[in-house]
């Protein structure tokens, strides 16, 4: 009866391990990305509060579809959105947003735009309407270009 009840906690403790690993590493990916964009120094609106403001101000809205713990998320905002050539276009030209993939809006915001994975780089009108898509690479000169142009 005791080898039997030894046995089941090592096969309880082989199942809660891994599962206490996955959370931990969840909070610890989601934290570096919380970091990430802290790191930016952008302040992300909200896509309706976007929507509004660039219906005042008559620019384009800037979507960034990401999720926090994503890695590549993680890198563009890292390495791309803290360059001052993209922050200094998106400051003068545009209102950011920032859409997580858990967020409620998600769903709704991946059918409208046929968005299917992230990061997404999206330019909107006012109206929520789609301009063009944006290359979502990791060299910042590109994206201030194209911020630009």
């Amino acid at each position: 009866m005791v080898s039997i009840k030894r046995k089941g906690l090592r096969y309880l403790a082989c199942a809660l391990v891994p599962l206490a690993l996955y959370f931990v590493n969840v909070e610890y990916q989601t934290w570096r990305g919380e970091q990430a964009l802290a790191a930016t120094e952008l302040r992300f609106e909200t896509l309706d509060l976007a929507l509004a403001r660039a219906r005042t101000s008559g620019k384009p809205v800037l979507a960034d579809f990401s999720a926090i713990w994503c890695p590549a998320c993680r890198r563009l905002h890292a390495e791309v959105f803290t360059d001052p050539a993209v922050q200094a276009a998106i400051r003068s030209g545009y209102e950011l947003s920032r859409i997580d993939y858990e967020a409620p809006e998600a769903p709704a915001f991946m059918a409208r735009y046929a968005v299917s994975g992230f990061p997404t780089l999206l330019l909107l009108d006012g109206q929520g309407r789609l301009l063009r898509r944006l290359p979502a690479g990791f060299d910042p000169a590109v994206l201030a270009a194209e911020l630009k142009g």
